[in-house]
């Protein structure tokens, strides 16, 4: 969790202060939502990192929490203030707060314990969204978010410093330690697909001439263009060891750090 609002940290606009702030959340389904302080030459419409974080959550459509990290470079760490108390009050509950810094000090306790007595009901049962769960065909328009599973290690810090012979070459895949029990019989697999976001990506086309394609005119539905609507990569990849949370590939063509999404199994196709 406060790996997670360390990141999260470092996505904070704290031009006035220079005093960042990171926020993760843990839902009860166990997704993280992040957040950071977002500051305004108007202080007053300045946001904490804990309150951008729930907002967050809660138009993702979350309702229910388990706790929250907050990571500051402050010794001893920060808590959250006053209005946070009360927001996250109303909206989570007496969730329990982790508060860190950057020299690993921790401080957890309940909210309540931070907010002796709090404002109204941590309750949503007078939410008319609650009464009306989303049932138009609008709603597929909504924004999704994923948690990355893990990250790539391998030798191209730049998508134009990948080799020609990548294929012939190893990478490995890291996947947080909290999921390796999903690779649990992996091994028995020579290949695996590899699902990640291309987070250095920006923009697309929707249609023009393909490099890959002999130069011809093609939509990038019809095609692996990296500059993609969602810039997310399958990449199909031999599986060469795991040690513990770690996966030896070859033929992986993602840069050093490129979020990992999730490890997929190749299905054989059946002779015709």
């Amino acid at each position: 969790m406060l790996k997670a609002a360390r990141a999260a940290r470092m996505r904070a606009y704290a031009p006035y202060s220079g005093f960042l702030v990171g926020a993760a959340l843990l839902t009860q389904d166990k997704r993280i939502v992040t957040g950071g302080n977002i500051e305004n030459a108007s202080y007053g419409l300045t946001v904490c990192a804990e309150r951008v974080a729930i907002w967050n959550a809660v138009h993702a459509g979350h309702r229910k929490f388990l706790k929250i990290a907050v990571a500051t470079d402050s010794a001893p760490p920060a808590s959250p203030c006053g209005a946070c108390r009360q927001v996250l009050w109303e909206l989570a509950g007496n969730i329990e707060v982790i508060m860190g810094n950057l020299s690993g000090e921790q401080i957890k306790m309940p909210l309540l314990d931070l907010l002796v007595k709090p404002f109204g009901e941590a309750a949503w049962e007078a939410n008319p969204v609650d009464d009306h769960l989303p049932a138009s065909e609008e709603t597929w328009r909504l924004p999704v978010t994923f948690n990355p599973i893990g990250y790539v290690v391998s030798d191209y810090p730049e998508p134009q410093k990948l080799p020609e012979n990548y294929r012939e070459l190893l990478s490995k895949v890291v996947i947080d330690p909290e999921f390796e029990e999903g690779l649990y019989r992996l091994d028995e697999e020579r290949e695996v697909i590899v699902i990640s976001h291309l987070h250095q990506v920006r923009g697309y086309t929707l249609k023009e001439e393909r490099s890959g394609r002999g130069h011809q005119v093609y939509g990038v539905f019809a095609c692996r263009a990296p500059l993609r609507p969602n810039a997310l990569a399958q990449s199909t990849v031999e599986l060469v060891a795991i040690d513990k949370n770690v996966l030896t590939v070859r033929g992986l063509d993602l840069i050093n750090g490129t979020p990992v999404l999730d490890i997929k199994t190749v299905i054989s196709r059946k002779p015709d």
